[in-house]
């Protein structure tokens, strides 16, 4: 008869051998400088946010109308967090564990729930630490504007905010423990964001993401109601750790080695096999039968073979992709309407979405570049054949931002979206498409040649790597900044002068991808 406390024994000791094993190959000083650039990184994003920030503060009165309305908006992204833990749940996660541990642990004779149980609450700790801090920012910056102590923002805000990334994580070891399929899963996350929305929509608060939401505002207007949220949080993570022990070990094998090299491609920026990885890890697949079925044209050499090519592999999106697509250019919509009423920052936000719709956009260039072999066919130069992609991808992001300017409406009159929108359609739409291009199309760098270029050097060029392609679609958006807040004050000529930064930066893109040659991942 197997003594199950003594085998439990043994794993716990045999994990504290790898902890004491693994700290012991970490420098102290490799980790002291980790944590000096994320720390740097950190005040660095903070101060250039609160001096962005205009300087008048917020009435009383004022504050009451912002928290009773930003509170349904923070509960819908509450909602959303929700949401995608559900639908991590039902893929088989959250949890990565190693394949060593699926293998040799899982398959021991421990109970499971003692072998799982540590990494999960090890993920929850790791949220609520996450949580808080990226509350503790948002209180710090919203404390500039609004009639309120700093110190109280910041834990309010680090209390809602942990609350909700714990309970995010609770709900996806929840559904995963009790291997709750994606479909059901995916209907959840859609009912729990639709109730939200429909709160929204008829300004009442019913859902609970709302009321969690109500604590990021209690230094505006405490309401003890939500405090009831918190132990809704308690409750699922109950739900979730009681369960853990069942979850399915072909998942988590599954898991453990997409993961695996997702970590290795994340190290190499290797950005196209970052995107497979993770469509692997999603399951996310291309359609059987497209959306709509596109005939064969009558005018041969009229329209391009890669123009139909482009739209063929775009009509076999599968549904989730284009809710991604849709979902990306409402927080960019939304970010420039915050944007427009003086939360500078905020301009970040809308480019960095508007830069992962494009990858997205771009997967017809992906699709060159995962079979280079078919480049050297082509008479045209490599570069050219590129290029021939890039008005495909133009079209797409135009109706991304469409979407956007869409959703801008709920903070910014109809009149400014229009006048605007007839001027950085173009560019934007231009600048978003050419830098998903660039950042899929340069494959994984160099190393053995960056080398030669000593340490310093080639930590800068990775570092530019990473950020040059996003920044040229924040550079299209910097006309923004010059329109201001005043409706009636707006000097269009002004902005459409602007724009010329952001043409300059999209002929350099385009200068580069004319000169790309072919290069496998």
């Amino acid at each position: 008869m197997t003594d199950v406390d003594t085998i439990t024994e043994a794993l716990g000791d045999l994990r504290r051998t790898r902890r004491r094993n693994r700290l012991s190959e970490v420098h102290w000083i490799d980790a002291l400088y980790r944590v000096y650039m994320v720390g740097l990184a950190g005040v660095i994003f903070v101060l250039f946010a609160v001096s962005r920030l205009p300087e008048n503060r917020l009435s009383n009165a004022e504050a009451l109308d912002f928290a009773a309305e930003g509170a349904l908006w923070l509960g819908l992204l509450f909602a959303v967090a929700v949401g995608i833990g559900l639908r991590s749940g039902g893929r088989g996660g959250p949890l990565v564990l190693e394949a060593p541990v699926v293998m040799h642990e899982l398959n021991a004779p421990v109970p499971r729930a003692d072998v799982v149980r540590t990494p999960a609450i090890k993920q929850l700790r790791f949220m609520a630490f996450g949580g808080a801090v990226v509350g503790a920012i948002v209180g710090e910056v919203a404390a500039q504007r609004l009639p309120v102590n700093p110190a109280a923002a910041i834990a309010s805000g680090a209390l809602a905010f942990s609350a909700a990334g714990v309970l995010a994580s609770a709900t996806a070891l929840a559904a995963s423990g009790r291997r709750l399929r994606w479909w059901p899963a995916n209907v959840l996350a859609v009912l729990f964001i639709g109730w939200t929305v429909v709160d929204i929509v008829t300004g009442t608060m019913t859902n609970p993401f709302g009321l969690m939401a109500r604590i990021a505002f209690w230094p505006i207007e405490f309401q003890p109601l939500a405090l009831v949220t918190l132990v809704l949080v308690a409750t699922v993570v109950w739900a979730g750790l009681s369960r853990i022990g069942d979850l399915s070990i072909e998942h988590a094998l599954r898991r453990a080695g997409l993961v695996a090299q997702l970590r290795f491609a994340v190290t190499l920026q290797d950005v196209r096999t970052v995107v497979l990885l993770r469509r692997q890890l999603s399951q996310e697949h291309p359609r059987l039968r497209p959306w709509i079925r596109i005939g064969r044209s009558s005018r041969k050499g009229f329209v391009p073979p890669s123009w139909k090519r482009d739209w063929q592999g775009y009509l076999r999106f599968p549904l989730p992709r284009l809710a991604r697509m849709v979902a990306l250019g409402v927080v960019a919509g939304i970010s420039l309407g915050l944007l427009w009423r003086g939360t500078i920052p905020m301009i970040l936000i809308a480019g960095l979405a508007l830069y992962l719709v494009a990858y997205d956009a771009a997967e017809p260039t992906a699709q060159e570049v995962d079979h280079p072999t078919r480049w050297e066919a082509y008479p045209e130069a490599p570069g050219a054949f590129l290029l021939q992609h890039l008005a495909a991808a133009f079209v797409v992001m135009v109706l991304v931002c469409g979407i956007a300017a869409a959703s801008a409406l709920v903070l910014v009159p109809a009149d400014v979206v229009w006048r605007l929108a007839l001027i950085l359609f173009v560019p934007v739409a231009l600048a978003s498409a050419a830098s998903a291009m660039i950042s899929t199309a340069q494959g994984a760098p160099d190393v053995a040649g960056l080398a030669g270029l000593g340490p310093d050097v080639m930590g800068w060029l990775m570092i530019a790597r990473l950020i040059i392609p996003p920044a040229i679609t924040v550079v299209a958006l910097l006309p923004l900044l010059m329109v201001g807040s005043d409706p009636n004050a707006i000097d269009t000529s002004r902005v459409g002068n602007s724009t010329v930064y952001s043409l300059f930066a999209v002929g350099g893109a385009i200068l580069y991808l004319r000169t790309r040659k072919p290069k496998h991942l």
